[in-house]
């Protein structure tokens, strides 16, 4: 790792131990200062971007750091293989480090709503550099500070402007408590100079590796969630529900309605998906006992799941679908879970555009059918399902319903009658396509 001398403005490479250092995070601007730049200092003064550069190291040293990390100045982007390093290491760099200087080049400090507007919001690469940090400083375009990440009242703009949940920025919920869908649908309103790095930059996110290979284009985002589905069994990642809008424009331009992925193309597919919660495993024997839940097959995705045994009649000629529920929480009533239609004899997931689609499902154990879900954004530890509540709910029999939910003062759902069978199936799903309606 290269960190910047705040004082001589030298670069430094460090292997292991690493003094402590400051980092920028900021959007690129015109005639930024590149690593190869930093080797005749007197060349790069010369460059408008100088100006940031001087101005965060003066900030660090200020606060007794003698060491910064810049991207652009402190990264060879002309060797792969130490981009690769880099963009695979830099969650944890941000994670390590003493503190993150945020610098807002649009924002001036007395118009505090020009916050949620700043570009700073819509770069792929600042979600991590606004969530890995446990300190984050902000800053205007002046220089002017604003406020720090756990100042309550700039919190709840950030988290306004980032969607990314409050109690995950006061570091209250740990990422692994978030399910895939709803990480991803933080990302959904964010850019990239290069369509790889829609990606690339959400590595850190989601707590994976793998190589990068610019020029692969949106195959760099399906094989992120292949990754994703190695490291975790959250079918969340499922839980998709519109096509990225250049996708759906190409797809009406060559008069097609099928793309050949079950997985969504970019983070935009996910913009829908803000009210998706994990859901422990509970209609699934104990992992020692069954598959691993969530398999990546060539280019399908195999995975176990509820799955209504009638299938919705189609339109004249049109497959006969399936409802699949997908095992996580839609919302904050006990047992609404999410749903795909598949067409099981070619393995096509069908889809509106922007369409949500869930179900109400009441579980009986053994008489009992305790409240589902565990919603991160709650501090009240009795909102929180217990281990041993999960382990009761495991036991057999299970008696699945699918029910009409009406709301109680209490928001948990009321069972209703007309119960429907569900059966417990393995399911590969190999594309998805758009349909009219059923």
């Amino acid at each position: 790792m290269r960190l910047l001398n705040t004082e001589t403005l030298q670069v430094k490479e460090f292997f292991g131990f690493l003094p402590p250092y400051a980092i920028l995070s900021h959007t690129w601007e015109k005639e930024e200062v590149l690593f190869s730049d930093m080797q005749n200092v007197s060349l790069a003064h010369q460059k408008a971007g100088f100006v940031k550069l001087q101005a965060a190291c003066q900030l660090a040293l200020k606060q007794g750091y003698h060491w910064i990390w810049i991207d652009t100045s402190c990264i060879d982007k002309s060797s792969s293989a130490e981009l690769s390093e880099a963009i695979n290491s830099m969650y944890r760099w941000y994670a390590e480090f003493a503190v993150c200087y945020a610098y807002l080049c649009d924002v001036e400090y007395h118009r505090l709503d020009d916050i949620r507007n700043s570009r700073w919001f819509t770069r792929g690469w600042t979600l991590q550099e606004l969530i890995a940090p446990t300190r984050v400083e902000f800053y205007d375009k002046r220089w002017v500070y604003i406020g720090e990440k756990h100042d309550d009242i700039l919190r709840s703009i950030l988290s306004q402007a980032s969607l990314v949940d409050e109690c995950v920025l006061a570091g209250v919920v740990s990422l692994d408590r978030i399910s895939v869908a709803r990480k991803m649908y933080w990302a959904s309103r964010r850019y990239t100079t290069r369509k790889e790095d829609e990606a690339y930059c959400l590595l850190g996110i989601f707590d994976v590796n793998m190589p990068l290979l610019y020029g692969e284009g949106k195959k760099a985002f399906i094989r992120l969630q292949q990754e994703i589905m190695k490291a975790t069994d959250d079918q969340s990642v499922l839980a998709w529900y519109c096509f990225d809008p250049e996708e759906l424009r190409a797809m009406r331009r060559n008069f097609t309605n099928t793309l050949p992925t079950v997985l969504a193309t970019s983070p935009r597919c996910f913009a829908r998906s803000r009210d998706i919660w994990p859901l422990t495993s509970l209609f699934f024997d104990p992992p020692e006992k069954r598959l691993r839940n969530m398999d990546c097959v060539g280019g399908a995705v195999e995975f176990s799941a509820l799955i209504d045994k009638k299938s919705m009649a189609g339109d004249s000629g049109a497959p006969e679908l399936k409802r699949v529920l997908l095992n996580c929480q839609m919302g904050q009533i006990p047992g609404t879970l999410p749903i795909i239609l598949v067409d099981e004899a070619s393995g096509t997931r069908y889809m509106q555009p922007d369409e949500v689609t869930s179900t109400n499902i009441y579980l009986e154990v053994e008489g009992k059918a305790p409240p589902l879900g565990v919603f991160p954004e709650s501090s009240n530890p009795a909102l929180i399902t217990s281990r041993n509540a999960l382990d009761d709910r495991r036991q057999s029999p299970k008696v699945f319903k699918e029910e009409p939910i009406e709301k109680n003062d209490d928001s948990y759902g009321v069972p209703a009658a007309n119960p429907f069978s569900y059966a417990i199936e393995r399911i590969k799903i190999f594309k998805t396509a758009t349909y009219s309606g059923q």
